[in-house]
């Protein structure tokens, strides 16, 4: 018999002045409950809840949010970055959109609880910095506060029925971040096989378990819209019936497909890559693993042996190649851009150029400089 869950919360604390934090274990979960709870809870806690935000911004002689501000320090992009910081509450749960006005002279240094709100409608953080005015200037400023959830663009602002403000984005979500992990349990513990931790921050607008609740009821809401569910009608008597095999000559051609444009045959750990190949009977396909597997016996009869390997090296040796002094393939090729194609070409051009010649590198160099003393400096007397 299923045993209801509980939650409980273990830790509730205040980490600053905009984030609470709330800790919450649920008990009672059979295996494989608690993720499924646990990504359940966590994309509504970050998506499905409304929040208020300023959505829109509109300053008195600026059309667009490159017009330069006289005797403002900030430009109205950083503004604008910082308007999107203030973090605002809704002591009516009114839900509706509303205005905020700034009227300032400076000098001054504005923030934003200097802004004027409705009645209601509280500045959780008003000591973010807004903007700056470094002389006797004038500034006025309207800002249009909005209900939402989830985070939306600016491009994406409807801003209805305001007149001339510019959009900007909005991240309505009250929750900061979420943190899940599953603890097991013993086998003899209520029946029980695991608990759910849940870790919720908020930005203050709500309690992590006032969120908790929002998010459980917003699931079943969601669920519970979900009235009408239609499926396909099976008749199980046909699908019973058995399937008539038709059975032709044994030498009849196979036919797979009219045309394979790419198909993956694995053999011996390769796989071969037969691509606008038209295969039309069983016996090509075989023909066409037997040539691989006679390639690959030719392959490996094919190995050179060390001696064989000492030899071409001596060969190219006597015939100038570069690649007799043992140089590997990079350095030979970056030679070979600079019309260095033998070993007198490499023993004529000057030393201290050689660490001009892209793609050589003082390692380079001194490979080339040892292998060429290796093999041609003269014997000493």
């Amino acid at each position: 018999m299923k045993i209801n869950s509980k939650c409980k919360c273990v830790d509730l604390d205040l980490l600053n002045r905009n984030e609470f934090y709330g800790h919450f274990v649920f008990t009672s979960l059979e295996q494989s409950e608690g993720t499924t709870i646990g990504n359940m809870l966590r994309r509504a806690l970050l998506s499905n809840l409304y929040g208020f935000r300023i959505t829109g911004v509109r300053v008195a002689g600026v059309n667009n949010e490159f017009t330069p501000l006289e005797g403002i320090r900030e430009d109205l992009l950083e503004i604008i970055l910082n308007l999107k910081e203030i973090i605002i509450y809704d002591q009516n749960n009114t839900g509706q959109a509303c205005y905020g006005l700034l009227k300032a002279q400076g000098p001054a240094i504005i923030t934003a609880g200097v802004l004027t709100l409705p009645k209601g409608i509280k500045v959780l953080n008003p000591s973010t910095h807004l903007l700056t005015i470094s002389d006797d200037s004038l500034i006025e400023l309207a800002i249009k506060i909005e209900y939402g959830k989830s985070y939306i663009l600016a491009k994406n602002q409807k801003l209805e029925g305001a007149t001339d403000f510019i959009p900007i984005d909005s991240n309505f979500a009250p929750v900061l971040k979420v943190n899940s992990y599953i603890k097991p349990l013993p086998q003899d513990v209520e029946n029980t096989n695991e608990e759910l931790h849940l870790e919720i921050f908020t930005n203050g607008t709500l309690l992590p378990h006032q969120a908790l609740i929002q998010a459980r009821n917003m699931i079943g809401y969601m669920l519970s819209t979900i009235t009408n569910m239609e499926f396909p009608c099976f008749d199980y008597k046909e699908i019973e019936k058995p399937i008539k095999k038709d059975r032709g000559s044994l030498n009849a051609p196979l036919e797979i497909n009219k045309t394979i444009k790419k198909t993956n045959v694995k053999l011996k750990k390769e796989t071969i890559k037969v691509i606008g190949t038209e295969i039309k009977s069983e016996k090509e396909k075989i023909e066409i693993i037997e040539n691989i597997e006679k390639q690959e016996k030719i392959n490996v009869s094919k190995k050179i042996t060390p001696e064989e390997r000492l030899l071409k090296r001596v060969t190219d040796m006597e015939s100038g190649s570069l690649k007799g002094l043992g140089l590997s393939k990079r350095i030979i090729k970056a030679l070979n851009k600079v019309n260095i194609n033998f070993t007198w070409d490499l023993m004529e051009y000057p030393s201290p150029n050689l660490i001009t010649i892209e793609g050589l590198g003082p390692k380079s160099v001194e490979e080339i400089k040892n292998k060429l003393t290796l093999f041609y400096e003269p014997p000493t007397d």
